[in-house]
């Protein structure tokens, strides 16, 4: 066998061996319905769940439940693309996660900083995403005039919005 046969043996054996989904967290795995991710959400007893616009879905506890979850998910033609997940805001723990996925995955691949005014005041935003194999890993800091949120994002390419967003 010549080096170039070999060369594309390997290449087509690293291939072949591609996951055919690209992410899972837990139950929930890009290309799932929106009957499949709901399906699913009933194992995980969150407060509350209600659709956002005609491709998300929003699962979350309500203010007094201790656990404080709120995942979104985005669809694209009636498939999961998106998975953010919100987590304890505060910049630290931004830095922190940063300074992982800097770690694991290099620089990121985009980075978005943004600052606009909303009613109650002046809004901050840093994301920044990295690439792991057909993934856009994210993460979102938003500052406002009140509060924080912190929120990590897993998506893949589409064809009805441009990834990483």
């Amino acid at each position: 066998m010549t080096i170039s046969a070999k060369a594309f043996c390997l290449l087509a054996g690293l291939l072949f061996g591609l996951p055919a989904q690209a992410w899972e967290i837990g139950e929930f795995r890009n290309g799932m319905s929106r009957s499949e991710v709901q399906q699913a959400l009933k194992t995980w007893n969150f407060d509350q769940t209600m659709p956002v616009g005609n491709d998300g879905l929003f699962a979350y506890d309500l203010p007094g439940n201790p656990t404080g979850r709120r995942f979104l998910f985005t669809f694209c033609n009636d498939k999961l693309v998106a998975f953010d997940q919100e987590i304890e805001p505060d910049f630290r723990h931004f830095v922190t996660i940063a300074s992982n996925y800097s770690n694991l995955y290099g620089n990121p691949l985009k980075v978005i900083p943004y600052t606009s005014v909303v009613a109650s005041g002046e809004k901050n935003l840093l994301a920044m995403f990295w690439r792991r194999g057909s993934d856009y890993l994210g993460l979102k800091y938003v500052l406002y005039a009140n509060s924080e949120q912190l929120s990590m994002t897993v998506q893949v390419g589409n064809n009805c919005w441009q990834a990483p967003r």
